[in-house]
């Protein structure tokens, strides 16, 4: 197969972005393949050219953000840290290094999957848990094995820090991206003084 020409590849990203946008604002069932092609300046072919369905283009969107999010948790374990601090920089990291729509999609992803056939389901919760939840709940492993924190369940503890990030991900109303961050370092504050070893 050979590579797709950088015109195209513009154009598949710029397809992307526009969908980001949209499927934030409007939810999956509240935007058109055809209002997506025209956000985008494009036919409805130019759009099936790169995706066969609503279907396959939203998860390709939640496929490429899962990515840049696996890409923080990994930035944040190669510092070598301690596991606190490594957690720290991957939330600091999610409002700084992310745009409020690619945060949103992190929720968006919870709220719209279930929609989709349980395989489809299945295939990407596996990517989820692989690239994200896993890798993040190893750096809570982590920190329990070493003493550093005190003795409970990695996966659980991981599960209670992201429904603690979670709701500072959507955009809300007058909200700045400086009042989310510190949302943010209040929520890992918390967090970490619950869970210190004392």
């Amino acid at each position: 197969m050979q590579p797709r020409p950088p015109q195209t590849n513009e154009q598949r990203e710029r397809i992307l972005s526009e969908a980001a946008r949209l499927f934030v604002s409007q939810g999956y069932d509240g935007i058109s393949m055809r209002e997506i092609a025209e956000a985008c300046g494009l036919s409805k072919a130019g759009i099936y050219y790169h995706f066969k369905d609503k279907q396959d283009l939203f998860l390709a969107l939640m496929r490429a953000n899962l990515e840049r999010v696996a890409q923080l948790v990994a930035a944040a374990r190669a510092t070598g840290a301690s596991q606190r601090a490594q957690v720290e920089t991957f939330a600091r990291g999610l409002f700084s290094q992310l745009d409020a729509d690619q945060r949103a999609l992190i929720r968006l992803a919870n709220q719209e999957l279930g929609k989709f056939p349980p395989q489809v389901r299945a295939e990407f919760g596996r990517d989820y848990f692989e690239l994200f939840i896993g890798p993040l709940g190893e750096i809570l492993a982590a920190g329990i094995q070493s003493g550093e924190l005190r003795p409970i369940d990695p996966h659980t503890a991981t599960w209670v820090l992201l429904g603690m990030l979670y709701p500072l991900f959507a955009p809300r109303g007058e909200t700045t991206p400086e009042d989310s961050a510190a949302a943010a370092e209040l929520a890992l504050q918390i967090f970490f003084d619950g869970i210190n070893k004392r």
